[in-house]
């Protein structure tokens, strides 16, 4: 006879069966000990008079259990983790090999496989405070979360991801990468949520970045461009209050930096083109919800051109003669009328054009002629010439 290897739980329950067997124990307290049913005791003893110690053996003992994954499957998996998707979690892996492999596994099993041979991503996480969940805003354009995140998102460099994301729906309105979380490249992600969608009705913004000491100009630039479109502007006081956004951007480094690795996506113009076309459609196609209200907040466009609102602005005053300094060169508005003592305002535009306009009224602008007295030198001598 071969040998019958038996758990601790299963030999307890062989010696007190005998017990009850050889008559030293009733079938009542036999029950109790094994925590069963009195009708299960009676079962148990059956089999093991039946059986002998084989009857104290689960009746799946030794078998191949019928969900049990293949083995060509399993080892299939753990190529494919190791290899071809090795840097992505478990959820964003099974997706993809559901559509790009035809590998279908239920996510117990994959997780199952993943842990026993150590290949699941584990989050580094520290004990954090907790905050109660603000509830979404009821309907879509009444908020939206707008902020930027400098990691290594592909290549070698680390960049700038500018976005935002709506507070009722949770879609992402837009994302770009730049060079620098400055005022030219937020007020380029900005125009294209306002040419998109429309105006929203506020922007939810990090204080740090827009009122931080070192770079005061974010600050002016956004929020007159908001005051002139009626586009309220709210500060977060802790990065917690705006937290759709800075998950957003947890799962963006986790998904988006490993289809960037997995496509070999290492060139700006590729990744921003990735970004808009692919990557973007599909997460607000898998993670959209339904607004609370069918009807959305945005509004149109009442405040005449936007590219004159929606740039950066350098203000100077006009002098005697209709004329005007600026980066030191002297510049003559070209119109009859004088402007003399009014303020006209540089629009230096998103595309690096620039453009004058003086209270919202476009004039034409161009290098005046002449000299200023920087150019004659001396000006004891330009007295004396004189």
């Amino acid at each position: 006879m071969g040998k019958v290897l038996m758990s601790q739980k299963e030999l307890k329950h062989y010696r007190l069966a005998m017990d009850v067997i050889e008559g030293k124990l009733t079938i009542i307290d036999f029950s109790f000990q094994i925590n069963k049913s009195y009708r299960q005791a009676q079962r148990i003893i059956k089999k093991i008079k039946e059986k002998g110690s084989l009857g104290a053996l689960h009746g799946n003992s030794n078998r191949i259990p019928h969900n049990k994954t293949p083995v060509n499957l399993e080892n299939q998996i753990v190529d494919l983790l190791k290899n071809k998707y090795r840097n992505f979690n478990l959820t964003h892996f099974r997706e993809k090999i559901e559509t790009l492999e035809n590998i279908n596994i239920k996510k117990d099993a994959l997780h199952s496989i993943a842990k026993k041979h150590r290949l699941v991503k584990h989050p580094k996480r520290r004990g954090r405070r907790c905050h109660k969940p603000r509830a979404r805003l009821s309907r879509e354009g009444m908020m939206i979360q707008f902020d930027g995140s400098d990691h290594v998102w592909f290549g070698d460099e680390r960049t700038d991801l500018i976005g935002g994301i709506d507070d009722a729906t949770g879609t992402v309105v837009a994302a770009e990468f730049f060079y620098g979380e400055t005022s030219n490249n937020s007020l380029k992600v900005i125009r294209e949520i306002v040419d998109n969608y429309g105006l929203p009705e506020s922007f939810y913004m990090d204080q740090a970045g827009i009122y931080g000491k070192k770079d005061r100009e974010w600050e002016s630039q956004i929020s007159r461009a908001f005051d002139q479109t009626g586009i309220q502007l709210i500060i977060a006081g802790s990065s917690q209050a705006k937290g759709r956004i800075e998950r957003l951007w947890r799962t963006f480094q986790d998904r988006l930096v490993t289809e960037l690795e997995f496509y070999n996506i290492s060139s700006f113009d590729e990744a921003n083109k990735f970004l808009k076309e692919e990557f973007i459609p599909a997460y607000n196609l898998q993670f959209t919800v339904q607004a609370q209200e069918e009807e959305k907040a945005y509004r149109k466009n009442v405040f005449g051109d936007l590219d004159i609102i929606f740039c950066k602005k350098v203000r100077r005053k006009v002098m005697v003669g209709n004329v005007f300094s600026w980066e030191n060169i002297t510049w003559v508005i070209d119109e009859k009328k004088c402007f003399y003592g009014r303020e006209i305002n540089i629009n230096i535009h998103l595309d690096g054009s620039y453009s004058f306009d003086i209270m919202g009224r476009k004039v034409h602008c161009k290098v005046s002629k002449r000299k200023r007295l920087n150019d004659y030198g001396d000006k004891s001598k330009l007295r004396k010439s004189a």
